[in-house]
């Protein structure tokens, strides 16, 4: 992949996150039952109370996005907002349940040997792609070993050995708690329409997976059509299509929602989704969200915040409940470790509660009493500017830095972020997974799935995350995970600001369980819209 696609992919990829991920989901399946495809449920009654309604067949659910993806399934160069827009269309081996564990869901079961280093999984039988083709095991083997390169610690994958049409064996160099939750999650597609059609220039623009839905149209940047899978695995979907217009522009976006011209808006500003909730539409979160971070440059030898009393001075400095009351609109709240409370590692209380006399004291104890020059990075947003961005430049102005603020589109700014790594300062996400380890290795661990490039992980820091690989049990794992962000939050590594539940805002017609299971596992067969 040539250096210049990498950047657009990786500044779709941030748009997507930044905004929330698009479309809903629904009710947790059984885990090691297969459900005749196409089973149709009992007719809905017309003259049933709203309390006794049932999943209703039929109707077009049409979506509010801010972006899509660039990419539909050539998975080298797709990054987790091309992954989660297309999961309508394509299904992966495990999923989050809702207890935020792991899930068979492509899978029948799954037993992960630490001992024998293996992780076996049993397929689905009778599950076909949209293109008629049955999934395999081979096919399985097929996915994983073209995309090898791009899954995280896959230096650690010996061979992928077929047992039979519907059992395969990972067999490991070694094994370690991180490899089921980063190559269980991986979308699955067909190898037969891949191979028909012309391999890699085809996948990017098309996809053919095992899912409820199948792709009818997509004009990048403008709009998706998905129609449902008439031969499903299991029951569903219930929509016959679902519509998805892209509209950047938060005025245009809530004037169609508000005309009644669409169901969900997925990405809404806080303002609007304050707005339009108190108007009567139904906002809509679970425990996934994102966390906004101030990020040093630390891999820079001459960088003044290798300084830990400088990196210090940046938290005291910010005011971070006054931020998130002032731009917030009650939908955020402070974070005072990488991890939040109530997250493995998470803190209830400030470590460097808000003091800008202390600031200035740590400033001038690292040789900057007349101050310090700073450029802080941040994406553009809504406006062609980056309020937390100001409010945050504010701040640190006001106890000696002297902050430029250098306003970014999506793809100079992940280029900076990703791959050459910012100057100074950069206002930075994460997200969370099923738990925080998870989440800690994928942002900030040693091998990362997407690489902070002025990040430094110190000594200490990456035999903490190597210790924790170990880890087998939940209580080990967190205990692991503690530690991790325990030092993080004293070596003030990253500087944590606030926290923002993913949500979307629906017109109360939508029956959906959406972001129950986080941002990975959309179940569209089960969505369902009161007529």
């Amino acid at each position: 992949m040539s250096k210049q696609k990498c950047f657009k992919v990786l500044g779709c990829l941030l748009l997507v996150l930044l905004l929330v991920l698009a479309v809903g989901c629904g009710k947790e399946d059984t885990a090691n039952t297969n459900t005749p495809a196409n089973e149709p449920a009992a007719p809905v009654e017309e003259d049933q109370g709203p309390a006794e309604k049932g999943p209703v067949w039929g109707g077009t659910l049409r979506i509010i996005s801010a972006a899509g993806p660039t990419v539909l399934s050539y998975y080298p160069e797709m990054g987790p907002g091309d992954s989660g827009a297309v999961l309508g269309a394509a299904e992966m081996l495990v999923a989050v349940s809702n207890d935020r564990t792991h899930e068979p869901q492509l899978a029948e079961w799954f037993e992960e040997d630490p001992e024998a280093r293996t992780i076996t999984f049993k397929l689905r039988e009778g599950i076909k792609f949209h293109d008629g083709t049955d999934l395999t095991a081979d096919v399985v083997k097929w996915n994983y070993e073209s995309y090898i390169q791009k899954l995280m610690f896959n230096d650690l994958l010996k061979e992928i050995e077929v047992v039979d049409d519907y059992t395969l064996i990972f067999h490991l160099h070694e094994w370690h708690n991180q490899i089921l939750p980063n190559w269980g999650y991986t979308p699955i597609f067909s190898r037969e329409a891949y191979e028909k059609n012309g391999g890699a220039e085809w996948a990017r623009t098309n996809i053919v997976g095992t899912g409820p839905f199948m792709l009818e149209e997509w004009k990048r940047d403008v709009s998706m059509t998905w129609v449902k899978n008439e031969n499903y695995w299991r029951e569903g979907p219930y929509l016959d299509r679902i519509e998805i217009t892209y509209i950047t522009e938060a005025t245009t976006a809530a004037a169609k929602m508000e005309a009644g011209e669409a169901d969900i808006w997925n990405g809404a500003p806080p303002q609007y989704m304050k707005e339009l909730e108190e108007k009567g539409f139904v906002r809509q979160s679970g425990w996934a969200g994102m966390y906004y971070h101030l990020m040093p440059n630390t891999v820079d030898p001459n960088s003044p915040f290798n300084d830990l009393r400088v990196r210090e001075a940046l938290e005291y400095a910010i005011d971070k409940q006054a931020i998130c009351d002032a731009l917030g609109y009650g939908y955020t709240s402070p974070l005072h470790s990488v991890a939040a409370e109530g997250e493995w590692g998470g803190r209830s209380e400030p470590v460097r509660p808000f003091n800008p006399d202390k600031a200035r004291e740590l400033l001038a104890e690292a040789g900057y009493a007349d101050g310090l020059k700073v450029t802080l990075l941040a994406s553009v947003s809504d406006g062609g500017r980056n309020d937390t961005a100001e409010a945050i430049a504010n701040y640190l102005n006001d106890v000696g830095f002297e902050v430029e603020l250098d306003i970014a589109d999506a793809g100079r700014f992940a280029q900076d972020v990703f791959v050459n790594g910012w100057k100074d300062l950069v206002l930075m996400y994460s997200g969370t997974d099923m738990n925080y380890l998870v989440s800690a290795h994928r942002w900030f661990g040693p091998q990362p799935m997407t690489n902070l490039a002025g990040l430094k992980r110190p000594p200490e820091l990456v035999e903490l995350f190597n210790e924790s690989l170990k880890a087998f049990t939940q209580e080990e794992q967190k205990a692991a995970t503690e530690r991790i962000v325990d030092y993080m939050t004293e070596q003030a590594v990253i500087i944590p600001l606030f926290q923002s539940p993913g949500a979307f805002l629906h017109n109360g017609k939508v029956h959906t369980t959406y972001m129950q299971q986080g941002f990975t596992r959309w179940d569209h067969h089960d969505m369902w819209l009161e007529q």
